[in-house]
């Protein structure tokens, strides 16, 4: 329930006080948010950005963001004293549920005073940007009207194309159909209880084949003496019947415990959604008062959740002091390519199946999506050719126009545009003639103007060729096409492939000499490997170094290759690539850089340089 156990706490205090739970190294400590926030509702928006809403301690509702769930810092609250909704005006806005609905976020919430368990009810306000401002829709219901009591603890979950809204309190747990929009019940819909009166505090997430109907048992709301714990059943069916490890039912009050108070925290509960950071590591939110300071209120908790044998588990069913950090942010390029330009780099990669996103930075560490680039894509599907398979792009600069060469249905294209944001265009869709599938174009321009495109022929095998590139940048000059390189034993066919693969080709010239680099075995495989070979002509032939400059034995990571070489400000060579996710998962692929140093036995890697490409939105929270 949501009493409220703090006197209001103070905006200037919020504002001067850090909320954040970081330690030194690649762990947090506990709470993340040191400061009353119960039960937690929390959304990734569209900014990168995690937010944050509570249980109105601070009146009005407080937000909170955090670029990584652990910096957490105080924004300010979802409604004003104008704004506040009206309905039940004595009542306190408790246990708010932010979701993403039709192009606005959607802050469902539950307005009562303590006791009121018949006048209580549910209503929804809506907003264009996660930070608000909040404009009130109205009360959905009120307990008397829905015929549930003490109709608190909202929450929303799409499901199969429907709306659905599942709450209760001590008396039973229930779920209905919405509207297509989310703001009223669906005219004829009826409710259906899924577990009987021993929690609150519902949250539904959906994993394989499983529903887990997560909520809490026991007082939330008594200090030192909360009882408080993280309840939990799984069913195949969003309605239920939900069940515990033992197969009894949640409605007869069976239930498994995920996470209970220990030495350090009384009464944890009421968690917010489950948020997976690029691991692919599940993670919990939820308030418990601290033992050593419980005047401090429900204060925040994160917490890891593995899942074994098709059950969530939290290590010691109990709250962590210290842990590993969660990882977001890391960028997610497949095959990228950084474009500098006036002090600003551009990287780009394979990602949207609509087109290419885009990041930008001024010093190749801290990242960011330009609000320029609509919906984060400098080309989008449909402004250039292609429908499909919007693989490898490149982007270089002619005659003060920038121009994006990519694959699309297995097929090259080039684009055009009057900033590296883009929006990469043509005016007449059309891909480049061909007579065979190709992919992984590379545009290299020598000393004298000559423009080169090197790609990817599949033919026997993925294979690099080379040919001139038509001034229009509209066609090649097949009659000069000749292959350059295919994959041979060793390294760079691992597996003995009867389909060996060649492919991602960068080009440059240093000294008189062509330095083509490009990657070998299957993009899945572990042994994806980058090699370089040298020419004294664009057209090859081309002898190959022994080994490859990047590879996992030297890297430590599964599936280095596909990548673009570029000078840094400072003149130094580096190397952009993507890695495979993790030891055991390929995708989504992770960009990486490197840099790399020319010796008299040609290109390899500088010591310690390696490192994964991260979005920061902003500076560090504090």
């Amino acid at each position: 329930m949501k009493k409220n156990f703090m006197a209001k706490v103070s905006l200037a205090l919020l504002l001067s006080a850090s909320v954040s739970g970081l330690t030194a190294g690649g762990t947090y400590r506990n709470p993340v948010i040191n400061k009353s926030a119960p039960d937690p509702t929390i959304i990734r928006a569209s900014d990168g950005n995690f937010y944050l809403y509570a249980t109105e301690n601070v009146h009005n509702v407080p937000i909170y963001r955090s670029a990584d769930m652990v910096h957490w810092k105080f924004l300010g609250t979802a409604f004003t004293d104008a704004t506040r909704p009206q309905w039940n005006p004595k009542g306190a806005i408790w246990a708010p549920d932010i979701n993403y609905i039709n192009g606005e976020y959607v802050l469902y919430y539950a307005k009562s005073v303590w006791g009121g368990e018949w006048t209580c009810g549910i209503g929804v306000a809506t907003a264009d940007k996660p930070e608000g401002p909040f404009t009130d829709r109205g009360c959905l219901f009120t307990s008397k009207e829905i015929g549930v009591q003490n109709s608190i603890d909202e929450f929303f979950i799409r499901d199969k194309g429907h709306n659905y809204l599942f709450w209760g309190s001590f008396r039973g747990i229930y779920g209905i159909e919405l509207t297509d929009d989310g703001l009223k019940v669906k005219p004829g819909a009826e409710k259906k209880q899924v577990a009987g009166t021993f929690m609150e505090g519902t949250y539904i997430h959906k994993r394989g084949d499983y529903y887990y109907l997560f909520g809490s048992a026991g007082s939330c709301c008594e200090g030192l003496k909360s009882t408080y714990h993280v309840t939990y059943g799984r069913s195949k069916n969003l309605f239920g019947p939900y069940v515990d490890k033992q197969g009894r039912s949640l409605l007869e009050n069976h239930y498994e415990t995920l996470i209970h108070g220990n030495e350090q925290v009384a009464g944890p509960g009421h968690n917010a959604e489950f948020v997976t950071d690029d691991n692919g590591t599940d993670w919990i939110t939820y308030h418990g008062f601290k033992r050593s300071d419980p005047g401090d209120g429900r204060v925040v908790w994160l917490d890891r959740v593995e899942w074994i044998d098709g059950w969530p588990h939290v290590v010691g069913n109990e709250p962590s002091s210290v842990a590993e950090k969660p990882v977001f942010n890391q960028i997610q390029l497949a095959d990228p390519t950084i474009f500098a330009d006036n002090g600003t780099y551009y990287l780009y990669g394979t990602s949207a199946p609509d087109g290419f996103k885009v990041y930008t930075s001024k010093n190749l560490r801290h990242w960011q999506v330009p609000a320029e680039a609509k919906n984060g894509l400098a080309l989008k599907m449909g402004d250039s050719w292609g429908t499909k398979g919007f693989w490898a792009p490149q982007v270089f600069k002619r005659n003060n126009k920038y121009y994006m060469a990519y694959t699309a249905n297995e097929q090259l294209a080039i684009a055009e545009a009057d900033s590296p944001l883009g929006p990469f265009k043509q005016k007449k869709l059309a891909q480049l003639p061909a007579k065979t599938k190709e992919i992984d174009p590379f545009v290299f321009f020598d000393d004298d103007g000559k423009a080169y495109l090197y790609h990817v022929r599949l033919i026997d095998g993925n294979r690099i060729y080379v040919a001139e590139l038509n001034k229009d940048f509209k066609s090649m000059k097949e009659k000069t096409a000749r292959e350059v390189i295919h994959a041979g034993e060793g390294w760079e066919n691992r597996g003995k492939a009867p389909w060996p693969v060649s492919e991602g080709p960068t080009v440059v010239k240093i000294d008189g000499t062509y330095y083509l680099f490009y990657s070998c075995n299957d993009f899945r495989s572990p042994d994806y490997a980058v090699g370089v070979a040298t020419s004294k002509s664009p057209m090859g032939p081309f002898q190959k170094m022994k080994e490859p400059v990047i590879s996992r034995r030297l890297i430590g990571a599964n599936g280095t290759g596909h990548g673009d070489l570029f000078k840094d400000a400072q003149g130094n060579w580096e190397y952009v690539f993507h890695t495979h996710c993790s030891t055991t998962e390929p995708t989504p692929r992770k960009t990486a850089v490197v840099k790399l140093k020319l010796g008299h036995h040609g290109f390899e890697i500088v010591e310690g340089s390696f490192r994964y490409l991260r979005v920061q939105p902003e500076k560090a929270e504090e």
